[in-house]
């Protein structure tokens, strides 16, 4: 096939990516910390999973080698010992059309940049957050995966407003499934409530680690359907992803939100490093 290219002319060529023809993928997205990245475990099995749901030959190394390889790399190619790592695994390159090699090497593709972190003030005094009409696709074969195609996160992202800091995004059955770009929990009483993902969303690594963090504290948590019109019910709620951590949100909408003595307690296990044993 031939191909121009931003207006470039690049001749004829018999393959091309497929992660920019189909978003045919997965990745991983992990904060560097002087040089260190935690929860790689975790990234590696994830990145597993996907690969496995996608049925894409994963390169023949150790995952989480592979991924601490790549960390180490960047932070020396770069100078920098604090940033975040992108790691794409996309399917090995191909023409036009859906048909692929089974047994193809895939692609992988690793970014690294400089971490603007939130503002210090948001950990503490909590976030904005609004609801976004852009709706996450049900579709259980990919639900939970970290896929590249997330056409749907961009298209809420743009809807928010100055003042928010994030938007929750539902699905057509009206159920609440996550953030644009984290994890979403809940707080009521003594208790955590966070969305199940069976049907749409990303199982986030910080959401994990939220999780088996609650088990060993014995904390009570219910991964459950959650509604749209039902978030008056919950006293305080934060999101969470594995770069930024945990922020609180001190408002849903026109709904005003307390910060939690559950939500204070994790935000306390990720800055000690507890969360992570």
């Amino acid at each position: 096939m031939w191909v121009i290219e931003n207006q470039q002319y690049l001749g004829e060529v018999d393959t091309w990516s497929r992660a920019e023809q189909f978003g045919d993928g997965v990745f991983e997205t992990l904060l560097v910390s002087d040089g260190v990245s935690r929860a790689l475990s975790l990234h590696a099995k994830r990145l597993q999973l996907g690969l496995r749901s996608l049925q894409i030959s994963p390169p023949a190394q150790n995952l989480q080698d592979m991924l601490s390889g790549y960390v180490d790399n960047m932070v020396e190619y770069s100078g920098l010992r604090n940033g975040v790592l992108k790691v794409m695994v996309s399917r090995a390159k191909s023409a036009r059309g859906y048909g692929y090699e089974d047994q193809a090497e895939p692609c992988i593709a690793v970014f690294f940049s400089p971490y603007q972190p939130p503002k210090s003030g948001f950990y503490e005094q909590g976030i904005d957050v609004q609801m976004c009409s852009t709706q996450c696709s049900i579709q259980q074969q990919l639900a939970g995966l970290k896929h590249l195609n997330r056409l749907e996160n961009v298209l809420a992202k743009s809807e928010l407003q100055s003042d928010c800091f994030e938007g929750l995004m539902g699905n057509y059955l009206g159920l609440v499934i996550e953030g644009t770009m984290s994890n979403v929990f809940f707080e009521k009483g003594d208790a955590l409530y966070t969305p199940e993902l069976s049907l749409s969303g990303v199982a986030g690594i910080m959401r994990s680690l939220i999780m088996a963090h609650c088990r060993r504290k014995g904390i009570a948590l219910h991964i459950t359907h959650i509604k749209m019109n039902a978030l008056a019910q919950f006293d305080s709620a934060f999101v969470c992803n594995s770069v930024m951590g945990l922020l609180p949100i001190k408002k849903i909408k026109d709904k005003p939100m307390a910060i939690g003595k559950l939500t204070r307690q994790l935000q306390m296990a990720i800055r000690s490093g507890e969360i992570y044993a």
